[in-house]
């Protein structure tokens, strides 16, 4: 089998510090870097946000809206760079979330055991 491309997606809006530490536990993950992608689409931010991502996690692509779009526009962002690097899957994450290390790995082995 393959190693599935996984892009994994947060919106942010004026949420550094829940990004950060949501950043710093995908960093942390078991499954291989070359294979996932990691998109922050930040939201007209005004918490320095955007720069604080971009200084600590260069590797994140960074989409810096003017303005807020609301959490569902900026999530069509990141599935629409998803599907542009013809990723298999995309992983939707609310900023405040920390991940376990093995989680990444444990969804795609339950995508691939699923008929």
């Amino acid at each position: 089998m393959d190693t599935p491309l996984v892009t994994i997606i947060l919106v942010n809006w004026n949420g550094r510090d829940d990004t950060l530490a949501c950043l710093e536990s995908l960093a942390a993950l078991d499954y291989p870097r070359e294979r996932r992608h990691v998109v922050m689409v930040d939201n007209g931010s005004e918490d320095g946000s955007v720069a604080a991502v971009r200084e600590r996690y260069p590797d994140v692509e960074v989409v810096a809206n003017d303005s807020n779009l609301r959490f569902a526009h900026a999530n069509n962002q990141g599935l629409d760079i998803a599907r542009s690097r013809g990723s298999d899957f995309a992983w939707l994450l609310n900023n405040d979330t920390e991940v376990d290390s093995a989680a990444l790995s444990a969804l795609v082995a339950a995508a691939h055991n699923d008929d």
